[in-house]
């Protein structure tokens, strides 16, 4: 029998195999103009800090973190579980070394990168141990892990119950498959930054700096059109880690 972990990932490996990379450009959450300049700064940074070498992004997609990549670091790598998407997007990143691998596996030598990143991709694993120990294997030392976009624990605990709720007859991500892949969007809480911490410090890295935000999408119907402006407001004013709805990550091997 497989295990909850192999269903997880042969689902996200059939979702992203069986979508087309101008439908995942429309997650609007992802791609916007903000999101972008964020993206640009932290890569921006991380070369300085790291050297502009080698980049590695793990779970690329459609290639939304590629293309600041590219502009920014010598050499550009990615790894993705669905071989279909890295196909359709081949033609537009041909600078790139474009490789299909699990995450959990990087086909990849010893230090080889100065910076990894891992762009909203932690709610698609069930545990991160595996990820994590791969992401410092292959980094330099002083290496950059940036990972970003994923459901922030302290808030997602509360909102978890409005959408079982909301989706209790129905698949809230489209489809059963779908819900499987989005699992920490979907199944659970959300994912704890601050244990993430204590296990990037127990594989080995340092310099951890946590950050939170409240989702850059603008564009909302229903009660969320009331909400999400509210935590953006409360948010400034009381700094809580239950008012943000996404966090970032860097670390530092």
């Amino acid at each position: 029998m497989k295990s909850l972990a192999r269903k997880i990932k042969d689902a996200n490996r059939e979702v992203y195999n069986n979508m087309s990379p101008e439908k995942y450009n429309m997650n609007e959450s992802i791609f916007n103009d903000a999101r972008r300049s964020a993206c640009v700064a932290v890569l921006k940074t991380a070369a300085e800090r790291s050297g502009k070498g080698r980049y590695l992004d793990v779970a690329t997609g459609s290639g939304n973190l590629l293309r600041i990549g590219e502009g920014i670091f010598d050499e550009c790598y990615a790894v993705d579980i669905g071989e279909n998407m890295l196909r359709a997007i081949k033609e537009e990143f041909p600078r790139t070394c474009l490789v299909a691998a699990d995450a959990e596996y990087l086909p990849f030598q010893n230090d080889s990168f100065n910076c990894v990143s891992c762009y909203a991709m932690l709610h698609h694993l069930l545990t991160h141990e595996k990820l994590f120990q791969e992401c410092f294997r292959v980094l330099r030392d002083g290496g950059t892990l940036y990972t970003d976009h994923d459901p922030n624990y302290f808030l997602n605990r509360f909102y978890h119950i409005v959408y079982r709720l909301r989706y209790r007859n129905k698949p809230g991500f489209g489809s059963d498959l779908a819900e499987l892949a989005e699992y920490h969007n979907s199944q659970s809480p959300g994912i704890n930054p601050v244990k993430l911490k204590k296990l990037l410090l127990e594989t080995g890295f340092k310099k951890i700096v946590i950050s939170y935000r409240v989702t850059d999408k603008e564009h909302w119907s229903g009660m969320m059109s009331l909400i999400i402006p509210c935590l953006r407001g409360v948010s400034k004013i009381i700094p809580l880690k239950s008012f943000f709805t996404h966090f970032s990550i860097t670390a530092i091997k």
